[in-house]
């Protein structure tokens, strides 16, 4: 027997909540309706707070990201993180300015920078710059500011007027959230406002971030996908929100473990 379709949308919301995920052709062939239909109950569930629709189906609605301190995250998913960064350090240029974004996925990137003296170095983290200035000969710098503990990023006006007056070949910068409607988004107001400089001070920006973040929200957003030049992230991606980001326009690379 048929389900109504107050039971199918109930249904395809319980599908959404469990998987994170439908598509629309499967839900077709699973409740033996038309693409028509099933377009209308997805309308319906989306206008009604219970998912998002996507080309080709529905995700979840957004969650919103706990920040945590970044001394407890540095651990967390750390053989994805070291490979999302091996990938990322194929875009170091050849010389030039780089710039490290504060982040546990960005602190990984430190212990694979070349020793290079004619490589100028630019961080927003303190623990960062001490790593690489132990590391070798290349030019480390910080911007200066107030010291976030949770994140060790250092925020305000004088990080602000410091990224201002400079420009970078390449960013590599982290996420706290990753969603590709509300885009790139942190807790933290004064973090928002220095992610959204070190974006516009690079002449290349690449998002290292693993998959996790992927689907979140927080409260201060300061990027469009559409701002980012290179997504490196680890293949627990879903193919399908991959896909999506390239039809945005940034190119993804997945990192294999």
């Amino acid at each position: 027997m048929q389900a109504s379709p107050l039971e199918r949308r109930r249904e395809i919301a319980a599908l959404v909540r469990s998987s994170g995920r439908v598509q629309a052709a499967e839900l077709s062939t699973r409740f033996s309706v038309n693409a028509e239909t099933i377009r209308r109950d997805l309308s319906m569930l989306e206008a009604a707070g219970d998912l998002r629709r996507v080309h080709g189906g529905a995700v979840a609605r957004a969650t919103l990201a706990d920040e945590g301190r970044v001394s407890d995250r540095i651990g967390e998913r750390r053989e994805e993180k070291l490979a999302i960064a091996r990938a990322a350090a194929a875009e170091i240029p050849p010389f030039g300015a780089i710039f490290i974004e504060a982040g546990s996925t960005t602190g990984h990137l430190a212990q694979l920078l070349p020793d290079r003296g004619d490589l100028l170095i630019v961080t927003n983290a303190l623990q960062i710059a001490l790593a690489l200035t132990d590391l070798g000969h290349s030019t480390v710098m910080t911007i200066g500011g107030r010291v976030r503990p949770a994140s060790y990023a250092e925020v305000d006006t004088w990080a602000l007027e410091r990224l201002a007056a400079l420009r970078f070949d390449v960013a590599f910068v982290g996420a706290n959230a990753v969603d590709l409607a509300w885009g790139l988004s942190t807790p933290d107001p004064a973090e928002a406002a220095v992610k959204t400089a070190i974006l516009a001070s690079a002449q290349k920006s690449v998002l290292m971030t693993d998959a996790s973040k992927f689907g979140l929200q927080a409260a201060c957003r300061y990027a469009s996908i559409e701002d980012i030049d290179l997504v490196v992230t680890d293949a627990g991606l879903d193919p399908a929100t991959a896909e999506e980001i390239r039809g945005l326009g940034p190119k993804v690379r997945l990192a294999g473990l």
